[in-house]
């Protein structure tokens, strides 16, 4: 029986080791593509993906236009409109911000030498809705415009299927560790029900030696 559990499980993480390669474990190519696809569908200069861990109070970048991962990370040291959207689960709309030196946006620019005038942020919620898990944001529209409603209603239409997509990423993960203690504690519960099997001989063994020795003594 346990042969073909370590055997089961043995073949669902080879599967698991191929989908690592074909999502990126890192890099995670299909929220990339989101980040490819945004500014071209909404005519934006650029856009970014901000997972946010509730624990650490940290929210941080998965993928960005230009941006490698963890390359912005977001805490309460700056005002920031990523923060505000995760803080308040509802989406904004910026504009003027090549006029105002404040905000983490200034750090964003001396960092990297763009320049961000408007943005929308929309949050990114657990599937059952109760709590913010990150923020999609997108920056500048080529045409000068400021984003609007319809922008709003497209990128959260969007947001839902960027939820589907980091939802499945981590519980894939969360899978993944399960397996490998369920693994573990199966080859200890072996180990030691072989250890007990021997004993258990060993006992008997002696037990029969001393019976048989005391019938000829």
């Amino acid at each position: 029986m346990f042969a073909t559990i370590k055997e089961t499980i043995k073949i669902l993480k080879q599967k698991r080791k191929y989908l690592d390669v074909d999502w990126g474990k890192e890099k995670h190519p299909l929220l990339n593509f989101y980040v490819k696809i945004m500014p071209v569908v909404l005519n934006a200069e650029r856009c970014s993906i901000f997972i946010h861990d509730p624990d650490k109070s940290i929210t941080w970048l998965k993928a960005g236009t230009g941006l490698v991962e963890r390359d912005i990370e977001v805490t309460g040291e700056y005002e920031s409109v990523v923060g505000k959207v995760i803080a308040t689960g509802e989406h904004k709309i910026v504009t003027g911000l090549g006029r105002d030196k404040n905000g983490i946006h200034k750090q964003l620019a001396d960092k990297t030498g763009f320049v961000t005038r408007d943005i929308l942020c929309i949050p990114l919620k657990s599937l059952d809705g109760n709590k913010v898990t990150g923020a999609v944001q997108l920056l500048n529209k080529k045409d000068g415009t400021a984003f609007n409603d319809a922008d709003v209603k497209l990128v959260e239409e969007v947001a839902h299927y960027l939820e589907l997509t980091i939802e499945n990423i981590y519980f894939n993960q969360e899978i993944s560790g399960v397996l490998d203690t369920t693994f573990n504690l199966l080859e200890k519960i072996t180990y030691i029900l072989i250890a007990a099997i021997i004993l258990l001989i060993i006992f008997l063994s002696f037990g029969i030696v001393g019976y048989v020795i005391s019938l000829f003594g």
